[in-house]
This record gives structure tokens, C-alpha cells and sequence, in this order.
């Protein structure tokens, strides 16, 4: 979206189909080459793409549109990535529910970032698709930023005994860390990680 700017990208899925298959195909050689050259560090055990796919209330396109023009690309992406023996971790804004499932079975992804209370609750993933993909994060940026210290641990505390249990869960931030967050929270964030977050101690 961003090699054009958002409105020419909405408008061109739309009235120009084949040059939003000529973007997918250019941008899918560059990263899928930079994916599998980041993949042959010994050092690397997994990597990140950052591709916010979302708004709030669902995806930023057409679940269509995703499947004809993005997911095919990811999956190449993720393909390079697997072929080195690693692992592959989306970072993704927004509510992607309706594809999920083509996420983790079709694109290949092992773990998702990227949650916020008010849409996509990382205790609501725990429940929709445990055991089909990690999740890593999940503490709100807002309750973060804003929230009264001791309501915030007892907040934190809450999402380790509700999605510790069973494994396959990171503790950390729903999004990218910002200037504003309240710095007492953030190191609480830690600190209950470190009290209630051990295996196999999660009550």
C-alpha cells in the first residue's frame, strides 16, 4: 500500500486489478529474498514481518482481496522462512477473526502479535485458537498508558493465569512500546511476568 499511498491502493484493487497483482509480484520477490537471507543466521530462531492488515472492526480489505493479493506472497515469505528450520512471528494491528484460520493454515504462521482489549482481547485468541498458534503480548496499550498502578498488575496477573495455562504464550505489550506508557506499568508488566509467569507456576 505504502509504494503508492492508500487511497491510489484502494482505488486500484478496485479498477486495476492486474496492478495490484504486478505490486503483489514485485513486493514478494524482495521480501521473500530478504526472508529466506535473514533465515540462514545461525543465530536467528524466528522472524517478524510487521503488516497491519486491520482496523478494529475487521480487516483494512476484503477477506477476498486478502486471500488473492497478500496471503499468497506471506506465504512464500513464511515458505523461505520454514525452509531454514525457523519459525515465522506476524505482527498485525487490527481485527483479523474472519481470516484467522487462513493465517495459520493456509500462510503458515506459528505466532501472532499485535492486541487490543477493545477489539481483539488476547484472552479471547486463548480461547478461538489454542493450540493452533502462539500469541505473544496482549497487555492493552491503553490500560498501560493509563491505568491505575495496582488495578494494572492485578490486570496483568489475570492475563498470565488465563493464558499461561497449556503454554504457547509470550508476556508483553499488545503493540509497540510508546513514549506515553506509563513507565511505573511497564516495569510492573515485568515484574508479575516474573512472579506469576514461570511454568509451571501460573496461579
Amino acid at each position: 500500500m505504502w509504494l503508492i499511498g492508500a487511497i491510489p491502493f484502494f482505488r486500484a484493487l478496485y479498477r486495476d486489478p492486474f496492478l495490484s497483482e504486478d505490486m503483489s509480484r514485485k513486493v514478494v520477490k524482495v521480501i521473500s529474498y530478504y526472508c529466506g537471507l535473514a533465515s540462514e543466521g545461525e543465530m536467528i530462531r524466528a522472524l517478524t514481518m510487521g503488516d497491519d492488515m486491520g482496523y478494529k472492526n475487521g480487516p483494512i480489505i476484503s477477506p477476498e482481496m486478502l486471500r488473492r493479493y497478500i496471503f499468497p506472497w506471506q506465504k512464500r515469505c513464511v515458505e523461505k522462512v520454514h525452509k531454514h528450520g525457523k519459525h515465522f512471528i506476524l505482527h498485525s494491528c487490527g481485527n483479523l477473526k474472519v481470516v484467522m484460520y487462513d493465517i495459520i493454515n493456509y500462510v503458515g504462521v506459528e505466532a501472532k502479535h499485535s492486541f487490543e482489549d477493545t477489539s481483539y482481547p488476547v484472552i479471547e485468541y486463548k480461547r478461538l485458537y489454542d493450540e493452533k498458534i502462539a500469541i505473544l503480548g496482549g497487555v492493552d496499550m491503553d490500560k498501560l498508558s493509563r491505568m491505575p498502578n495496582r488495578e494494572f498488575r492485578e490486570y496483568v496477573r489475570r492475563i498470565i493465569r488465563k493464558r499461561a495455562p497449556g503454554g504457547g504464550y509470550a508476556l508483553g505489550c499488545g503493540n509497540s512500546v510508546a513514549n506515553y506508557v506509563d513507565l511505573k506499568n511497564y516495569l510492573s508488566m515485568f515484574e508479575m511476568g516474573r512472579i506469576y509467569g514461570r511454568y509451571p507456576r501460573i496461579n
